[in-house]
């Protein structure tokens, strides 16, 4: 459980660190061009899986061990009221924020991989065709002066794509959606941006205690450095669910 964790929280930040891009004012230049190597390079294919392993694994030793609780102890504590508590809700109830955190993610997986996969960029061709195929140049471009355009073999945004089919230059599909259009489309609407703000609140309480009680179960424990991984803890909390929080609020307002 805590070695499916911490690897969880790996994969998180290569993904807000990625998704920044989506705050550079280029027209989503940057972030298509991100998105694309994210879903074209065969290692990251790869690890797509891996990760998938791994959310299974971790969803499932969850279940096995709240299974184990349970049977372990049928009877809950008893709890005074009013009287202080050694541990927090949050901490109590690990199970249900990480439940609701599983209903975002299906949603988001839904939401962004299943237009990647599905969507249409054209009405000839998937999000995923334009990515792998119709933005590379079969052949270099030559402007009406003589003067080169576009060299062979390179990739190109869908925006200078569209340019170079105004001028007649274009010489196979187009893509007239990209994985930003996407985004703002999705975070145009204020339920999925108040969903998404939620889930990243519910979030930072599973990695506040998730990430410090990783540690402990993999028996790195010791006076000197404990309070360290506490302030990382609570760094990694705090920044993460941040950063993915606003990215729909600043789409909503912004764009």
């Amino acid at each position: 459980m805590g070695l499916t964790g911490l690897f969880l929280v790996s994969f998180l930040l290569v993904h807000v660190s990625g998704n920044t891009l989506l705050f550079k004012d280029d027209g989503g230049v940057a972030f298509n061009s991100y998105t694309r190597f994210m879903t074209t390079n065969s290692v990251i294919r790869v690890m797509e899986w891996v990760l998938f392993a791994g959310f299974l694994l971790h969803i499932a030793y969850a279940a096995m061990l709240t299974r184990q609780n349970n049977k372990a102890r049928p009877i809950k504590y008893a709890y005074k009221k009013g009287a202080a508590k050694s541990s927090s809700w949050f901490s109590r109830n690990m199970g249900i924020t990480g439940s609701i955190v599983l209903v975002f993610l299906v949603m988001h997986l839904v939401m962004f991989w299943g237009k990647y996969k599905f969507g249409d960029a054209t009405h000839q061709v998937t999000i995923e065709q334009a990515y792998t195929e119709a933005w590379k140049v079969k052949e270099t471009k030559m402007g009406p002066g003589g003067q080169v355009l576009i060299e062979s073999g390179t990739y190109v945004d869908y925006e200078k794509y569209s340019l170079l089919k105004e001028q007649g230059l274009a010489d196979q599909k187009v893509a007239a959606i990209s994985m930003t259009e996407v985004v703002k489309e999705s975070f145009s609407n204020i339920f999925i941006v108040i969903f998404y703000v939620l889930a990243m609140g519910l979030l930072a309480f599973h990695l506040s205690h998730g990430f410090q009680s990783a540690f402990r179960t993999l028996g790195l424990v010791h006076k000197k450095y404990t309070p360290l991984i506490q302030s990382l803890g609570y760094l990694v909390a705090v920044v993460i669910p941040l950063l993915f929080a606003l990215m729909p609020v600043y789409y909503f307002f912004v764009h």
